[in-house]
């Protein structure tokens, strides 16, 4: 096989700083927040600390610490089981947020200060309230075929369009896509704001819920 000889090359090039400061850059968090992040020793951990000290949060971590064992439980927000840690952090402290991630990175889910559990349906109500009041909301919000009818609901009491794609991200994407807009998810936790990252990000797609947080 031809493709098996010749020569190459190898080189290594770190990321995180170029990404962290484009995100800084970016996104202008309203107040500091005290926030306890669950990376479920996945992926997120090697950034969301640094990324949202330098936002300006106080930052409680669990479980940030790369590991592909996930030694302390599966990286699955949407499972409650996979809370139990953040929820349990939150009531002992003072934290006002918690946050938790899947194991890529693409998937949140956040915890109130009085532990219940904000899915991906109420994370996209919150942002596109707020991108409406900025006038940054492009296009139709796009969610799934399993969208809260709830959710629909309230984004036309606010003169906000709703479209429903296929359940997965990607669907979601293109539609988006399609359609000009800026802002869909799922339930699940994925959130994509394409005016912020091209695809979903969930440590992005947090960070515009805490910038909607104004009290």
């Amino acid at each position: 096989n031809d493709l098996a000889h010749g020569d190459g090359g190898y080189r290594e090039y770190d990321i995180a700083p170029e990404y962290l400061s484009r995100i800084v850059s970016d996104v202008k968090l309203t107040r500091p927040m005290k926030i306890i992040i669950d990376c479920g020793n996945g992926v997120p951990g090697a950034f969301a600390p640094k990324l949202y000290r330098d936002m300006g949060c106080q930052v409680e971590e669990l479980f940030c610490e790369v590991d592909g064992n996930f030694p302390n439980h599966h990286p699955d927000p949407s499972k409650p089981e996979n809370l139990e840690d953040v929820i349990h952090a939150l009531k002992a402290g003072d934290a006002e947020i918690g946050l938790a991630f899947d194991g890529d990175g693409d998937r949140l889910v956040m915890v109130d200060h009085l532990g219940r559990l904000v899915d991906g349906d109420q994370l996209m109500y919150v942002v596109a309230r707020d991108r409406q009041a900025h006038g940054e909301l492009k296009g139709p919000v796009v969610g799934t075929v399993m969208s809260n009818l709830g959710l629909e609901h309230a984004l036309k009491a606010e003169g906000i369009a709703f479209l429903r794609a296929a359940v997965g991200d990607r669907y979601v994407l293109a539609m988006l896509r399609e359609n000009g807009g800026v802002l869909g998810g799922e339930t699940s936790g994925h959130l994509l704001c394409l005016d912020r990252t091209t695809t979903g990000d969930g440590l992005v797609s947090a960070l515009q819920v805490l910038a909607a947080m104004k009290q």
